[in-house]
């Protein structure tokens, strides 16, 4: 199906099942596919941009809503079948508590930076096996773990006017300062843009930046202030 998104506000992401693949919603959503919404909302108690998620499924043309509980636990067979498919851990995914024999599996979907899934796989997903031996027998076999992302921020001159600013939605001037939140689409880094009045610069710290040094002496010295 085709799901319309309005693209100066919402941005989002599906998920084959039996992949494990994310894609950007920009094209039609296969039926069965997991959904993940975000939106911007400007909450004026607090004064603040917040962003929030909306979970659900597409089923047939349809989409249907569903909490997060709802997803993970569908997220969680899938990922069983993906395993007993396939003999590995779906992408993305991780070996999240110390597996134990006589107990259900706890392993984590990592989606993004943002989004992490707490996935519960049990015997009975399994048809029968224990998940302990299965998980065991998998990671013994050389299958990595999570590989190391690049997750720091990027600081840069806009190149064009195209970004726009992911916290204001306003575009961001060709040559005026902008800061990137990284983030993994189909395994390639890419950044979500935002001017950067709106980046909480003590809370990243500068050590999880890239990029200052690039900037114009009073560029730098200017943001160098809000690590402060």
């Amino acid at each position: 199906m085709k799901m319309k998104i309005d693209p100066e506000n919402e941005w989002g992401w599906f998920i084959e099942p039996d992949t494990f693949k994310i894609y950007k919603i920009e094209e039609d959503i296969p039926s069965g596919s997991f959904v993940n919404i975000k939106e911007k909302e400007y909450i004026e108690d607090i004064g603040r941009t917040v962003v929030q998620s909306t979970y659900g499924i597409v089923e047939g043309n349809k989409f249907q809503p569903m909490n997060k509980k709802e997803i993970t636990k569908l997220l969680s067979e899938a990922c069983a079948k993906y395993i007993l498919m396939n003999d590995d851990l779906p992408p993305k995914v991780k070996i999240e508590k110390e597996l134990k024999k006589d107990k259900a599996a706890q392993l984590a979907f990592v989606m993004n930076k943002h989004d992490t899934f707490h996935l519960k796989i049990s015997d009975n997903l399994l048809e029968g096996k224990n998940p302990h031996d299965v998980i065991m027998e998998i990671t013994q076999n050389g299958t990595p773990g999570m590989e190391e992302k690049e997750e720091k921020w990027k600081i840069e001159y806009a190149k064009s006017r195209r970004s726009t600013c992911k916290s204001c939605g306003m575009k961001i001037e060709k040559g005026k300062v902008r800061v990137g939140e990284p983030y993994y689409y189909d395994d390639h880094l890419n950044y979500r843009w935002n001017h950067e009045k709106y980046i909480f610069w003590k809370k990243i710290g500068q050590q999880n930046t890239t990029g200052l040094d690039e900037l114009e002496e009073e560029d730098k010295e200017r943001i160098m202030t809000y690590f402060k």
